[in-house]
């Protein structure tokens, strides 16, 4: 979750390294990935800012283990650090979001084997559909 509450020596920490290497942390999520964002200067003398993060494990990183609303953050359609109000509020529609596509799965389902069982007693009979056409055919055809 987002950083609230850094204790003093974190508070320190952060100062230091912003001082020393112009990046500080601005987060961290349930899995323990840690965000961060850095001022650069870009090729024209610029200064802008860098966002990235640091998985749990050196070298181990899953793809999944992002949260959107970080995700969001380090690609920059998001502004703002999210918050854990954001990011409790995201977990939240997305169980939202599987629980419906599990309704609408089920009701599909259910209206699949309705249709098959519909059709399996009163299908048509293709042979007399055919013969059905192909006596109006006759019966039309000029002489």
């Amino acid at each position: 979750m987002a950083s609230r509450g850094v204790s003093g020596f974190g508070r320190l920490w952060n100062r230091v390294s912003w001082t020393l290497f112009k990046y500080e942390k601005v987060g961290a999520d349930e899995v323990g990935n840690k965000y961060y964002r850095k001022l650069e200067k870009n090729l024209d003398g610029e200064i802008v800012e860098k966002r990235f993060f640091k998985p749990p494990e050196r070298g181990v990183y899953e793809p999944d283990s992002l949260a959107p609303e970080w995700s969001q953050w380090l690609r920059r359609t998001r502004g703002e650090v999210p918050t854990d109000a954001d990011i409790a509020r995201g977990v939240a529609q997305r169980e939202l979001f599987r629980q419906r596509v599990a309704e609408l799965d089920a009701e599909d389902t259910r209206h699949r084997l309705q249709e098959r069982a519909a059709g399996a007693a009163g299908a048509p009979d293709m042979g007399s559909f055919v013969q059905q056409i192909t006596d109006q055919y006759e019966k039309d055809k000029p002489q």
